[in-house]
Formats: structure tokens, C-alpha cells, sequence
């Protein structure tokens, strides 16, 4: 079974937001979708932009490079249908925000 490791804490991440962590090499992008969380890669695959840094409206992530958009629930990318993103398992634990390996 794979193991989860802690990436943040609920009150790092306000609903409507994201944020860029790390899971082991890998840069994930968190977000809060009103209380729910969701974890995708953080490079677009457009050209690398920092998806935890972009525009989350609903559950829709904005690069903040080229404007591409992303379903942070599904890593789907709505703009050009042939990129898509890695998603991750998210579990919270109490306060704490778990992502699986």
C-alpha cells in the first residue's frame, strides 16, 4: 500500500486558492475548492508554467503563463484536449493535508 505524506496544513490553503508544494522531487499544485482538496501537477504542459500560482475559478486553474485552463479535479486540460497533468490522492487528517506517494 502506498503511503501518504503531509504537504500542508487546512489553513494554508483558503477556498478559491492554490498553492505549489512538493511530494518528494515533484512540484504539486494544491488547491481548496470550498473545502474540498485537489491536487494536480504543477507544470503545465504547454510550456512548464506554475499551475499553483495560477487563477482557480470553481474548479478551473488558469497557467498563469498562456492562460491555458485545467480541471483540478480530473487534471483535464479544457483549452487543448491532448495535454493533461498527473493527478494526485488527496487525504486530510485532522488538520493536516496528505498527498499519496
Amino acid at each position: 500500500m502506498s503511503e501518504f505524506v503531509k504537504v500542508a496544513r487546512v489553513g494554508d490553503i483558503q477556498p478559491g486558492s492554490g498553492k505549489t508544494v512538493t511530494l518528494g522531487a515533484t512540484p504539486v499544485a494544491l488547491f481548496n475548492v470550498d473545502g474540498q482538496y485537489y491536487a494536480i501537477h504543477n507544470n503545465c504542459p504547454h510550456e512548464d508554467g506554475p499551475l499553483g500560482e495560477g487563477t482557480l475559478c470553481g474548479c478551473v486553474v488558469t497557467c498563469p503563463v498562456h492562460a491555458y485552463e485545467f480541471d483540478v479535479t480530473s487534471g483535464a486540460c479544457l483549452t487543448e484536449p491532448v495535454y493533461r497533468v498527473e493527478q494526485f490522492e488527496v487525504r486530510v487528517d485532522g488538520e493536516d493535508i496528505l498527498l499519496r506517494l
